[in-house]
């Protein structure tokens, strides 16, 4: 059994896309099993810039793509990003789960409600429905790609979401989601009983997460998370395969640390450092454009984010960024109450954060190897892949997978 699943190690944005992409040529399968429209996996190859938002990363290259039951589906955008991909690749395979749920017009009017209630409280959240589509899904109320097989379901469904959200149907509502429920219709299956029968005769699948494991719901920085699960634990809910069947984790991090949205970021920089390194590595939101926050590497964060994940492996991106950057720390320890602590715990904040410096390496290999060896020999493990440019080809591969 060959199967590899691949995480964020912080708060999304870690060059994921990149990665899965490069990976995905060795696999039959590429799965995604969490989140909705507003994750963005971005990949640059053969001069275009391609942004996935619910299609598996992995689309241009493995045999198969599958978009698993724990997704949650806006059906236009679905569309759209189909229509779209399909100029690169005319002829695919696409599976949809059958048990994925569905964000509507009044999932994302929801979410700017709940957004406006907490005025200087704000979440940061991208305002697409995501947290009100899973709220309606653990709520028990909501509407599922199954319930399209009958009109009158569907009907009801949204009937009883708006009366719930006290926000009315627009007219049309109904009829829309039925368009383009029916354009992808012939893609829509039992994906759990078909990864598994595909597992078990010997196909080989990566699965990939959308977002970061610091925002996710139970171990992030709540409330400032997503609704999904986005540690290597959610593979299991969001295919519906048992733990049997996963079994290599990589995960991904940045050669710093970047955040959208609010919430603990305890290596954060700003001024001038920060809007440099923002302008050098083009940190805005694949999904929003919003600028994101800057931060120096903590490797506290990925000691928690190795143990939260079993992670075998590290991928280290935009490495050839920071190489340029003049000022280059590491946060090792953060000191809380007089006390040392060697771990990230998002509900915990802390008094000062513990740094080490190095050298550029943009004309020093040297230096940037030294860079790697400290990380590996801090958080013990290797980091397999490292990233040094937007492009496919600029992956160095340290280690087997």
């Amino acid at each position: 059994m060959d199967t590899l699943t691949i995480v964020g190690c912080q708060f999304g944005d870690e060059g994921k896309g990149k990665i899965i992409d490069y990976l995905s040529c060795n696999y039959d399968l590429s799965v995604r099993f969490n989140g909705g429209e507003n994750a963005g996996h971005t990949v640059v190859t053969d001069g275009n810039t391609i942004k996935y938002h619910l299609v598996p990363a992995g689309f241009l290259r493995a045999r198969t793509s599958v978009i698993a039951n724990g997704v949650v589906i806006n059906l236009r955008k679905l569309n759209e990003e189909i229509d779209f991909l399909s100029r690169f690749r005319g002829s695919f395979e696409l599976k949809i789960s059958n048990l994925a749920h569905i964000v509507t017009d009044l999932h994302i009017e929801r979410d700017r409600y709940l957004e406006s209630l907490r005025g200087k409280g704000s979440i940061g959240t991208t305002l697409r429905g995501i947290g009100p589509a899973y709220e309606s899904k653990f709520g028990r109320y909501g509407i599922r790609l199954e319930d399209f097989k009958d009109p009158k379901v569907l009907e009801e469904k949204l009937g009883f979401l708006s009366y719930i959200y006290n926000i009315p149907k627009k007219q049309g509502m109904v009829e829309d989601l039925i368009h383009y429920y029916e354009k992808i219709s012939t893609f829509i299956t039992d994906t759990s009983e078909y990864l598994r029968e595909e597992i078990d005769e010997g196909s080989s699948a990566l699965f990939e997460t959308a977002q970061g494991t610091f925002i996710d719901v139970e171990f992030g920085t709540y409330p400032f998370v997503t609704s999904s699960h986005t540690i290597t634990g959610g593979v299991t809910v969001g295919t519906g395969l048992s733990p049997k069947y996963f079994g290599k984790f990589l995960g991904v991090a940045k050669a710093y640390t970047t955040r959208v949205g609010e919430g603990y970021f305890p290596t954060e920089i700003e001024g001038e450092d920060a809007e440099r390194l923002r302008k050098l590595g083009n940190e805005y939101g694949a999904t929003t454009g919003r600028p994101r926050r800057i931060g120096y590497l903590d490797i506290p964060m990925l000691r928690r984010s190795v143990k939260l994940n079993s992670l075998d492996y590290i991928a280290l991106t935009k490495t050839d960024v920071l190489g340029r950057f003049k000022n280059i720390k590491v946060g090792v320890s953060y000191i809380k109450d007089g006390s040392e602590l060697k771990e990230y715990d998002p509900n915990k904040r802390v008094d000062k954060v513990e740094y080490v410096s190095f050298e550029p390496w943009e004309d020093n290999r040297s230096n940037l190897n030294k860079f790697i060896e400290f990380i590996e020999d801090e958080i013990g493990v290797p980091v397999a892949l490292l990233g040094s440019g937007e492009k496919r080809e600029d992956i160095e591969k340290r280690h087997l997978i």
